[in-house]
């Protein structure tokens, strides 16, 4: 049976892409609400989308990084 091959350094990026995104996100909240005045929705549709993304790459870098110390252990 052959074993899928795991890549932790795309995980990684996914956590830095996504980790920007977030930033962004609440960059544009905060000039919406403190420099222009007025609430819009979009940005909090943003972060949280990228909020669940970040946690789902979390997850897959530490299945990657644990599946790359077994093969290294055998």
């Amino acid at each position: 049976m052959k074993k899928e091959k795991m890549y932790p350094r795309f995980w990684l990026f996914a956590i830095y892409f996504t980790g920007f995104w977030i930033l962004y996100g609440c960059f544009i909240l905060f000039q919406d609400i403190v420099i222009e005045d007025h609430f819009d929705s979009q940005p909090l549709y943003l972060i949280g989308g990228m909020a669940v993304m970040l946690a789902r790459s979390v997850q897959g870098y530490k299945r990657a990084k644990r599946h790359e110390e077994e093969i290294g252990q055998k």
